[in-house]
């Protein structure tokens, strides 16, 4: 019987999928469950949440829950992180500071200054969780939400000794689905090979039936309606020929020829008239992240209320998260392949064998076996190094509290780099080190 521990279990509205899903499972229902949270109140809320979905599906799940991270993780088979560090007041200084030295950010959670910072505020968190897992359940498995997604498995996979660490991210199912839209197609008759790195994958082959549907997504790119729902990735797709994973307006962060200079930012990322909100992160609005974040922290406070007070019935239906997906393989040898995201050593030879890289992977009884990816062309691996310069650098800096390796890191970003001199860049650095200080670790003061 499996062990599976959740950590950030009180950001109840996206547990509750994997809690679901566990018990939806006839082979994972009978696993040890245990749910973590340094917050006693909502971590008591995901415990109700937990309780009503198995009198739901009429099951009597073996749920824990603890504030205690070694005692959540002590003999644990697989650890699934999906916490996030800090508030939307360090998001949001995260934004308007670099926004003052030119750097304008929609999300800012990946690349970038917004990235690099995010990342040592979550690394601080994430790192007490591996060196959690190896003293108490060493070589298990360690599924990790949390962006940024590659910095991270790049700092954990080398703090790690042990411990396997696979980085999850829905964007290429996310993104199939979308293709299929635009071309008119059902979901289940579209094939698919990705690879690249997180946020910025491609679809390497696109088929339907056996054949290429690009043709068929460039003639629905000369449809103005279709183009003006996704003008980055379509840009992208028309200059260096194949389609990334990630939004338009995310994606644009991490390119330098957009989101330089406003007339860029208006014509690449800005709202249709009409538009019934003035933000849209899909689209790449400036900032847009903080007013989506806010609204969904009021939504989903809502929505645990209804959930709790009975005017609401739970979504029973599986969410289809990869995690439990994955265990579910692993746990019965069903063979299953899934994007994931994993150090590299060689499975895209054209990139650097220490960068993480998101690429098709095997998942059955034996674990997880990730695909090479032979012929990665040369013009994708040249943009997805613009982001691995950024990547291993701020990993190197996170683990060695080196301050000049984290002000490295960012001017090695493409678009910080495409708007701010060094001299700048480092008096951005500077400024958010201040600001943010009491969320990073103390060593790099």
């Amino acid at each position: 019987m499996a062990k599976i521990a959740l950590i950030g279990a009180g950001g109840v509205i996206f547990a509750q999928n994997f809690i679901k899903d566990l018990l939806i499972s006839e082979t994972l229902r009978d696993s040890e469950i245990v749910l973590m949270d340094i917050d006693a109140g909502r971590l008591k809320n995901a415990e109700i949440f937990a309780e009503k979905i198995g009198e739901k599906l009429k099951v009597e799940p073996q749920i824990k829950t603890t504030t205690d991270l070694h005692q959540a993780v002590q003999g644990a088979d697989y650890v699934i992180t999906l916490f996030r560090a800090g508030t939307l007041e360090h998001q949001r200084l995260e934004q308007e500071i670099p926004r003052k030295y030119g750097v304008d950010q929609v999300v800012g959670d990946t690349m970038g200054p917004g990235g690099v910072f995010r990342g040592l505020r979550t690394l601080k968190a994430l790192f007490e969780v591996i060196d959690a897992m190896e003293t108490g359940c060493p070589g298990a498995y360690l599924f990790n939400y949390v962006n940024p997604m590659s910095l991270n498995t790049i700092a954990l996979s080398r703090r790690a000794k042990t411990v396997k660490v696979i980085g999850l991210c829905h964007s290429v199912p996310h993104t199939a689905s979308l293709l299929a839209s635009y071309i008119g197609e059902d979901k289940s008759n579209v094939r698919y090979l990705v690879a690249g790195v997180n946020h910025q994958a491609f679809f390497l082959k696109f088929e339907v039936d056996g054949q290429d549907a690009y043709p068929r997504l460039l003639e629905a790119m000369a449809k103005t309606e279709t183009y003006n729902q996704d003008k980055v990735r379509f840009e992208l797709f028309r200059h260096f020929g194949f389609f990334p994973t990630e939004s338009s307006g995310h994606g644009s962060e991490y390119i330098p020829y957009i989101r330089k200079r406003k007339d860029l930012i208006d014509k690449f990322c800005s709202l249709e008239p009409g538009s019934e909100k003035d933000y849209d992160m899909s689209v790449g609005t400036s900032g847009a992240s903080l007013k989506v974040c806010a609204e969904l922290q009021q939504r989903n406070e809502r929505e645990i209320a209804a959930l709790l007070n009975g005017t609401k019935e739970f979504n029973l239906d599986t969410s289809g998260e990869y995690a439990i997906q994955i265990i579910n393989a692993i746990e019965t040898n069903a063979a299953l392949s899934a994007n994931l995201n994993v150090i590299n050593r060689g499975l895209i030879a054209t990139l650097p064998p220490e960068c993480c890289v998101e690429v098709p992977c095997l998942i059955n009884g034996g674990g997880i076996t990730p695909c090479r990816i032979e012929n990665y062309p040369e013009q994708l691996a040249g943009l997805n190094r613009g982001m691995i310069n950024l990547q291993i650098m701020a990993a190197e800096g996170s683990l060695e509290c080196s301050r000049r390796k984290i002000f490295q890191a960012i001017a090695l970003d493409p678009l910080t780099a495409a708007v701010c001199s060094l001299d700048e860049i480092q008096a951005m650095t500077n400024e958010l080190f201040t600001e943010l200080r009491d969320q990073i670790d103390s060593r790099f003061f």
